[in-house]
């Protein structure tokens, strides 16, 4: 199933299915979107950037559709669930995850918002058991240090669990979107686990380098 143009928000984190992202807004673009998807009450789809494509998500808009573009064309559709003005001024909003997307006839407009046709993708098959506790434990690790504690790893199925640390952990946006693509949600899995040791045998192997973080 496809539908008319909806508005792209590209990200240095992914959003998936059945979890929740928090988000300021500062850029007028994307204070614009969040703005017509309220009034309409419609959603956007939020993508991965690709590595290094920060610059060109910003500049040269276009009103045709492009061949190239800064994100992946596979992301998750987005619905607005929370919003609020902080301290600082900013929007902030609460989103949460729907359905991947696959987008086609992708497009900028004039003001910078990319715009594409939204195809929904299905899924299947189950995320396995194995190592389900350590990932539960791993999580809640993760969800600390990104500041998101009303999250509990207990009450979340494995399908959360599973996205979630997609979303969260630190491993390269190649990792995370090869992941996110996979239909199968067993080789989602099983992907994940082999990315996870591949993780920690990093972190072994450099045990004083200190952690990134990100903002939106």
């Amino acid at each position: 199933m496809s539908t008319p143009a909806i508005p792209v928000f590209p990200l240095n984190t992914p959003l998936l299915p059945g979890c929740r992202l928090p988000l300021q807004i500062f850029e007028k673009r994307y204070l614009d979107m969040v703005a017509w998807c309220m009034k309409h009450d419609q959603g956007f789809v939020v993508t991965l950037l690709q590595p290094g494509s920060e610059r060109r998500e910003v500049i040269h808009p276009q009103q045709e559709p492009v061949t190239s573009t800064p994100f992946y064309n596979i992301g998750t559709l987005a619905r607005i669930v929370d919003f609020g003005q902080r301290e600082n001024g900013l929007l902030a909003i609460t989103i949460a995850g729907g359905p991947r997307i696959e987008l086609t006839d992708i497009a900028q407009q004039a003001d910078g918002l990319w715009t594409g046709t939204a195809h929904a993708l299905t899924e299947f098959g189950e995320a396995g058991d194995t190592d389900l506790e350590s990932m539960r434990e791993l999580l809640q690790q993760v969800l600390l240090v990104h500041g998101l504690q009303e999250e509990s790893p207990a009450a979340l199925s494995t399908e959360q669990v599973m996205n979630y640390l997609i979303m969260l952990l630190p491993i390269s946006a190649v990792d995370k979107q090869s992941l996110i693509a996979r239909d199968d949600h067993a080789q989602r899995w099983q992907g994940l686990k082999q990315a996870v040791m591949e993780w920690v045998h990093q972190q072994e192997q450099a045990p004083n380098s200190e952690g990134s973080g990100s903002a939106h």
